[in-house]
């Protein structure tokens, strides 16, 4: 196996060079291969709704007028797309997009360039459930080198509840038994709602009933910030666009004890779009786990039998108004309050055996963590220049309070008893300026004051059995702050998109000071640096079809409070978790050659990807007295990935498709903290394999299986992971109704085993929740407008429209 991981990197570095210098040649050649005189190009901008807002991942296709395909594209960030290397003449143009009408116009193309003056609007598709379950197979995720964007409305998985379980369908995704989420094997990322940084701390409790999508973005230009070496999270809220008013509400059951859903009413008309919304989760199981611990120098052993229960109740309320105004100027306001709750019961049994005896301990732990969040955003766009220039305004603020109360008895005794928590506050303004330069490209530049802080205090007691007392457990207690401003600045230039060769440059600085108040064993600590951020893309249109591009960037990870905490946690008697206050930021340098391919249903996505960091983030366990282990994190020294991740989507026909999602990396950590090795080496593999059957209309089948290969991290290794899930998803009544089951890990074989074994000792932990879920899912979506007119008929979609993405 360490031949094999050492011939891989040795593998994949060599073929980034081979495919730098393919990319090199084809960027100095190209103008060569597009010099054919009689040949023509058109380009354009595609918007969405009555707010006319880019549409993204929208498929343009141009067709003979006898309806034969000539060429196709999919447009970028901004709505863009273009197709060249074509010949003069009249054609049709199709626009299609998840959720809208299909728009069909006429065009004459010259010889040379040519630019629609107005952009393609495209209007709701009044049959927009219809529309979502006939699409979900090939709509529910698009991808390219900068992000993958998932579709709730194309996923059947959203119907199981929670954020995580989208995000499983992307390869470069892996989560845990803990719900932590990790990107190519980096668990540091930024976590934005709409765009912007939050305090919400899991987005396992945030219901996936409550999104329009989720975006993960690998490749980040400078415009984003950053924060994240992992790479960025963006979850996209609901919103209506079809004007009048419209209800839409949706309801998932699972058997026996969990239940999600969500109400949204929206108002659209004469500029204004207004909307409102609740959404809710309850979830509740159990989780069994089993964990052997050995210590070499003392030959003790703990084992110890875990039955856990979680109840998970979440609730959130979101406000969203846009005004539009006739000069294109746009105003947003966006409210959201969020109340996670999660309550937890664990039932420990621990066998202790030493030289001297042994004993045995029956454990409770009962401890709540209870979440409050607000959260405000109000963004003011004014266009300077229509279609030309424009500024933007934009101010966040998030606070979360957070409390954690817990009572803990050992063989019916209550012993221990704590309470305390946390109030994370996020402020951000920025302020965006973009001009277009007509023919050369777009420029756009900004500045962003950033401060996020919080206030953490716990206080714990102990019980005294002989004075019969609570006594203060000052080792168990903490009071501290912590305050952290960032001030940022951006340049960001991209080309103009109507050309086959195009490119994004930008840097950005950001400027950070911190300072970290312990107040009950006074202590401060102040820090300041200054991190430049570059970005680059470069992308090479080889065919109508087919793109090679190129990406770089650098990104930062500031460490999170859990890390930096210094309160120390008994999970038992034996293992507790701490914060290092020390711990230094994470920087990450990557690279990344994409070759992206779409044609006809078809499509594939292949990418090489290297990334470098240094003073990575890991956390480890030591010796902590002589039978109990200290969880903290540290840095190490230097953390190598290099991989390839594929996925590719195959149409065989209309009634049937397969996708697959790959991943596989090298991965390798040097480092030592506190004479504790961090060195490690593996292979890793993640990816899944989707089938989907499409036997009417307005049904799909999917069935999906999900691999993941042992992993291997300094001191830990898990065992590898496989599960399938199945769903079935069909429009009902005139599509004003969607009806959806599933049945979430369908043979029971979701697991997760941990083990470990170094100088000081060897562990052993699995851990097996309630994966296999029947889920039974309802949505109704009804629009007022709709229903006081005839219906038009859509333009027809042709199944055999060019899809540039998954």
């Amino acid at each position: 196996m360490a031949k094999f991981a050492v011939s891989l990197e040795i593998y994949t570095t060599t073929v980034m060079k081979r495919l730098l210098t393919i990319f090199t040649i084809i960027f100095i050649l190209s103008p060569f291969f597009n010099t054919t005189s009689a040949q023509s190009s058109l380009s354009g901008r595609v918007t969405q709704g009555q707010n006319s807002a880019p549409a993204e991942f929208a498929s343009v296709v141009l067709k003979e007028l006898d309806s034969k395909i000539v060429a196709g594209a999919m447009t970028d960030n901004k709505g863009r797309f273009t197709i060249a290397n074509i010949k003069s003449g009249e054609y049709l143009l199709q626009v299609s997009f998840i959720g809208y009408r299909t728009n069909n116009r006429k065009v004459v193309l010259n010889e040379g360039k040519n630019v629609m003056e107005e952009p393609v609007n495209l209007k709701e598709s009044e049959d927009i459930l219809g529309e979502a379950v006939v699409t979900a197979s090939y709509s529910q995720k698009q991808s390219d080198i900068e992000r993958t964007k998932i579709n709730t409305a194309g996923s059947i998985a959203a119907s199981r509840g929670s954020i995580t379980d989208l995000l499983k369908s992307a390869s470069s995704v892996t989560i845990d038994n803990d719900n932590k989420i990790s990107i190519r094997g980096n668990s540091n990322i930024l976590l934005l709602i709409d765009g912007i940084p939050t305090t919400v701390g899991s987005l396992d409790g945030i219901p996936a009933s409550a999104t329009e999508s989720v975006e993960i973005i690998t490749n980040p230009d400078a415009k984003y910030d950053s924060e994240g070496t992992g790479g960025i999270i963006n979850v996209i809220t609901k919103k209506e666009k079809r004007d009048g008013i419209s209800l839409v509400s949706t309801l998932n059951y699972g058997l026996y004890t969990r239940v999600n859903g969500d109400i949204m009413t929206a108002y659209n008309k004469n500029g204004w779009s207004l909307a409102l919304n609740y959404s809710g989760k309850y979830h509740q199981e159990r989780i069994q786990s089993d964990l052997f611990r050995y210590f070499y120098s003392t030959s003790a052993s703990i084992e110890q039998n875990i039955a856990s229960s979680q109840k998970q109740n979440t609730n959130i309320v979101g406000f969203n108004a846009i005004k539009r105004f006739e000069s294109g100027d746009l105003l947003t306001i966006n409210l959201k309050y969020m109340h996670p709750e999660i309550l937890n019961s664990q039932n420990i049994t621990n066998i202790n055996t030493s030289t001297g005896g042994g004993n045995f301990i029956n454990r409770v732990n009962e401890f709540h963590h209870i979440r409050t969040t607000g959260e405000a955003i109000g963004e003011y766009k004014m266009v300077l220049k229509k279609e030309i220039s424009d500024l933007t305004f934009r101010g966040s603020f998030s606070r979360t309070k957070g409390e954690r109360p817990g009572e803990y008895y050992e063989d019916g005794v209550f012993v221990q008893k704590s309470d305390g928590g946390g109030h994370p506050t996020n402020f951000s303004f920025q302020s965006d300026y973009a001009q277009k330069i007509p023919g050369i490209g777009l420029a756009e530049g900004g500045l962003k004051f950033f401060s996020r802080g919080n206030t953490f205090k716990t206080e714990t007691y102990l019980f005294d059995q002989t004075s019969q007392s609570w006594i203060y457990n000052t080792f168990l207690s903490s009071d501290l702050t912590h305050d952290e401003d960032i001030l940022s600045g951006y340049l960001n230039f991209s080309s103009a998109s109507n050309k086959s060769f195009t490119y994004k440059i930008g840097v950005r600085a950001e400027y950070s000071t911190s300072f970290f108040r312990i107040i009950e064993n006074p202590e401060e600590i102040y820090t300041t640096k200054l991190f430049l951020s570059p970005s680059l893309l470069l992308k090479q249109n080889l065919s109508n079809q087919s793109s090679l591009a190129f990406s770089f960037t650098r990104r930062i990870t500031r460490p999170t409070y859990p890390q930096i905490n210094p309160y120390v946690n008994m999970i038992d008697k034996t293992v507790f978790e701490t914060g290092n206050k020390n711990l230094k930021p994470e920087e990450v340098s990557k690279f990344e050659i994409a070759y992206n391919l779409g044609n006809n249903g078809h499509s594939l996505m292949a990418s090489l990807y290297l990334s470098s960091a240094t003073d990575f983030i890991t956390q480890i366990s030591s010796l902590y007295d002589q039978n109990s282990l200290m969880l903290t994190y540290v840095n190490g020294e230097k953390s190598i990935k290099s991989g390839i991740e594929i996925n590719g989507r195959y149409k065989f026909s209309s009634l049937f498709s397969v996708g697959l999602n790959s991943n596989l990396y090298y991965g390798k950590t040097t480092g030592e903290s506190n004479n504790f090795d961090l060195n490690s080496s593996s292979v890793m593999f993640s990816g899944n394999i989707t089938a989907n059957i499409t036997p009417a209309k307005k049904g799909d089948f999917s069935l999906q299986y999900f691999y993941t290969s042992p992993q291997t991290f300094p001191q830990f290794k898990t065992k590898s992971v496989h599960y399938m899930d199945i769903g079935y998803k069909r429009g009902l009544i005139k599509d004003k109704l969607s009806a959806t089951i599933s049945v979430s890990d369908i043979f029971n074989t979701k697991r997760w085993d941990i083990e470990s074994d170094n100088r000081i000792y060897s562990l052993k932990n699995n851990s097996k929740n309630q994966s296999r879920v029947v889920w039974i899912g309802l949505t109704f979506n009804i629009n007022k407008m709709q229903l006081s007119k005839p219906a038009k008929k859509d333009e027809e979609a042709d199944g055999a429209l060019i899809k540039l993405g998954l």
